[in-house]
């Protein structure tokens, strides 16, 4: 991460955030099935939030079809499958930071950072970085949140210029 923003601050690039949600369900399904316990007040979401016809009594448990937070698979297949996603557009991951990928994106070249769901994109262009995360977005089955210029990431706040990036956690601490 403090390369991400070494290389933005030194190269003048603008970083802009992106969100997905609900990542984990966005990967492939794990190998191993899991199974929810039933209770009443998901027999209510189940009926009155989905709008499905209520659940037979003697139904105590119901298969999960894909990751999910809270299975211990969900991480990795989701780390697996962002990454196959930027391969295939063409990104690149860093040696020695494998989140942090560089690649060519509308002849500019862009810098791009994943920390699970929250990705930071610097380009010198605007466009090229927007158009990276409308290529990720073309991929997930729920639209990647485009969050404009990057204020707050990871526990930090980011302030850029033309001129420098400064970094504080103020607002963590306080």
């Amino acid at each position: 991460e403090r390369l991400f923003w070494a290389i933005v601050a030194s190269e003048g690039l603008t970083a802009i955030g992106a969100d997905v949600s609900n990542a984990f369900a966005e990967a492939p399904s794990p190998k191993a099935p899991l199974y929810l316990y039933i209770d009443d007040n998901f027999r209510d979401w189940w009926v009155n939030h989905l709008g499905n016809s209520p659940l037979p009594k003697e139904c105590n448990a119901i298969r999960v079809h894909n990751a999910i937070q809270g299975h211990p698979k969900s991480p990795r297949l989701w780390e697996k499958h962002i990454d196959q996603i930027l391969r295939d557009i063409g990104m690149t991951p860093t040696t020695h930071e494998p989140c942090l990928y560089s690649g060519i994106i509308n002849d500019q070249r862009v810098l791009f950072l994943r920390q699970v769901d929250d990705f930071a994109v610097a380009s010198s262009d605007s466009n090229a970085s927007k158009h990276l995360i409308e290529a990720i977005n073309s991929n997930m089955r729920i639209d990647v949140k485009n969050l404009g210029l990057i204020d707050r990431f990871n526990g930090m706040d980011i302030h850029q210029t033309r001129h420098y990036v400064k970094i504080t956690c103020e607002k963590y601490l306080y």
